[in-house]
């Protein structure tokens, strides 16, 4: 599947770290990346080789420490990007530039995988995640988080109906994303063990439906799909903020966008983990336990 244009993304990527107040744009991955960098020390362990992949300007690592890593890579396409990453202070650093659909590390060679809202522009998600588990040693982590299905819901409505209107039909604004069930399908084919899934929304207030068409701009994430028109008409774009304001707008004139997260966590098989019990070996049937309950009821 050839969904997204990743040399454009790279572009992207590129032109937003050239900005020399692009950190301002940061507030939804700086936050994103603090809290995935939180579920690390949740885990009672110290990882030899950590990967950030799409580091970006480093928004999960530099939050890590000497007490959870001892070394850590950080990876993205975008050099730009890597010239602005902010390491840890206190653990060695290495920077690489990485695609994340074809990455160099060996087998069984890191100890932890962590990524934040950069996999959502991978083509070949399956690949990818596929690639990490091989890297991945026997129960190493795999640590994420990646845009929901119901990512910028209310801009996506309302850029349709304003170019179904103004233009008789309507392109691919908004780049697709995955939904829960798949993304639970898609770790576990992989090989994933352990699974848990997380399902969060952080609802952002703009001005007007241009800001946050600015910021996700400022941010990187302006659409990169192969399908995405050269560029939307501004009587189009002035009926969707339009739109957007008469359908969500807020007492305050504000406008609402919803990103979706959704945070991950799986393990390569080890020996040593928790299995769930064979089947058929219970020596309670299901149906005894009303039997069992009988002398509680008559006390």
């Amino acid at each position: 599947m050839n969904v997204f244009d990743r040399k454009a993304k790279t572009r992207h990527k590129n032109l937003a770290a050239s900005d020399p107040d692009g950190e301002v744009y940061d507030y939804l991955k700086s936050e994103a990346g603090y809290r995935l960098a939180d579920r690390v020390f949740d885990i009672k362990r110290k990882f030899s080789v950590a990967v950030e992949l799409g580091c970006g300007r480093g928004y999960v690592g530099q939050h890590l420490d000497n007490e959870a890593v001892e070394s850590l890579i950080q990876c993205d396409t975008s050099e730009g990007y890597l010239a602005h990453c902010k390491p840890p202070q206190d653990v060695p650093t290495t920077r690489m530039v990485v695609d994340e659909e074809f990455l160099p590390f060996a087998d069984n060679s890191v100890d932890i995988f962590l990524s934040s809202l950069s996999l959502h522009w991978v083509n070949n998600l399956p690949g990818t995640f596929k690639q990490i588990q091989t890297a991945l040693k026997p129960d190493g982590v795999f640590l994420g988080c990646v845009f929901g299905g119901e990512t910028l819901y209310q801009l996506r409505g309302a850029l349709q109906l304003a170019e179904t209107e103004r233009e008789g039909g309507f392109g691919a604004h908004i780049s697709p994303f995955v939904q829960p069930q798949d993304l639970g399908g898609l770790l576990h084919q992989a090989g994933f063990t352990m699974l848990t899934l997380d399902s969060d929304e952080l609802v952002v207030n703009y001005p007007t439906a241009f800001h946050l068409m600015a910021d996700l701009k400022g941010m990187a994430e302006n659409n990169a799909s192969w399908k995405r028109k050269s560029h939307l008409h501004r009587d189009s774009m002035v009926a969707a903020a339009s739109v957007y304001q008469q359908l969500y707008g807020k007492d305050d004139g504000t406008v609402p966008a919803t990103f979706h997260i959704l945070s991950f966590i799986g393990w390569k098989p080890h020996p040593s983990q928790a299995k769930p019990a064979e089947r058929g070996s219970q020596n309670v049937s299901f149906k005894d336990l009303a039997s069992l309950t009988e002398p509680a009821k008559k006390t």
